[in-house]
């Protein structure tokens, strides 16, 4: 019975569905069930197929739409169904491991070879700077008037900071939410793409403990990029200079993409600290940092995926056989 995949999808969507209705509390446990509600879908997905996560995604939507109308069911489709399914569909993707390999790092299973993680991580990226996008248009019907209906909503919450005992003059509190505002586009895609990419993982590793899973997983320190991401990230960053909207949304794929060589960057690390024998202190220190200093400390973890997809630095440090 466990192993039909309607009713796993069905539980799936259900469980999705009151995670996401979960988060309508406003405080910190909501948020955390808003951001874990692609979980169950992605359980679905990596280890009963792709249509198992849409069945899913298409139960919960439905279950919206009914009792939340259509609004709701679209931006909870765009926020948390779309994506487990079409990555899902990616990570299953496989072929003849005979085949020639690529640089990218996908791991083989007899014989066959899986969909590189790496480009899992640039797709997400770019899928989350997408949906970003789209929430933004539903909203505005540009970047302009999405930041003031923004603004409106988060004005009772700077108002409230005003009242409070030694605040910050007025105008520093206007300048904090014009900040606030004006790069929460971006950070919308950011937090999007980390929530993604943390459920994909935390479901991977639930299939894997028991068994599930309907693929391998390479270690994280041989993720890599394929070698047109770089050039969607120049792109991008070229069009941040663009005026208006088109600039705004450039921003917002630049973001995202900048946050997937961070990634990258860390795997590097764990590669060039592999068979260190403070490999763990080191690690932590860096993740601490990353913690408490991610607007510093996140700059050198992207320059250092770039490095390593331009000159293979991981390559070149490995100790001959």
């Amino acid at each position: 019975m466990l192993n039909n995949w309607i009713v796993i999808g069905v539980i799936a969507g259900l469980t999705a569905g009151l995670l996401q209705a979960g988060g309508s509390s406003g405080n910190a446990v909501g948020l955390m069930m808003i951001y874990l509600a692609s979980f169950p879908l992605f359980v679905a997905g990596l280890g009963w197929g792709a249509i198992t996560a849409a069945l899913g995604a298409l139960v919960m939507v439905v279950g919206y739409l009914i009792g939340f109308g259509w609004k709701a069911a679209f931006f909870v489709a765009l926020s948390a169904g779309i994506a487990p399914v079409v990555l899902s569909h990616l990570a299953l993707q496989n072929r003849p491991a005979s085949v020639a390999p690529s640089d990218e790092g996908e791991v083989s299973d007899t014989d066959i070879a899986w969909y590189p993680e790496g480009r899992l991580v640039v797709w997400t990226a770019i899928a989350s700077a997408v949906l970003s996008v789209f929430v933004i248009l539903a909203l505005g019907p540009d970047v302009d008037t999405f930041r003031a209906s923004v603004g409106e909503v988060l004005q009772p919450l700077f108002d409230e900071m005003a009242k409070q005992p030694n605040a910050p003059p007025s105008d520093q509190i206007e300048q904090i939410r014009s900040f606030v505002v004006m790069v929460l586009p971006a950070a919308l895609s950011i937090v999007w793409c980390i929530s993604t990419m943390v459920n994909m993982y935390l479901a991977g590793s639930v299939l894997r403990k028991t068994g599930a899973g309907l693929r391998p997983w390479a270690p994280f320190s041989q993720l890599a990029f394929p070698r047109w991401a770089i050039w969607v990230l120049s792109a991008a960053a070229v069009a941040t200079f663009l005026p208006g909207t088109l600039g705004a949304f450039a921003w917002v794929f630049t973001s995202a993409l900048m946050l997937a060589y961070a990634i990258l960057g860390l795997a590097v690390m764990h590669a060039l600290l592999d068979n260190h024998p403070m490999r763990g202190f080191l690690l932590g220190l860096f993740y601490l940092s990353l913690l408490f200093l991610s607007a510093i400390a996140i700059v050198p973890l992207i320059m250092l995926g770039m490095f390593d997809q331009s000159f293979n630095i991981r390559k070149r440090n490995k100790p001959p056989d």
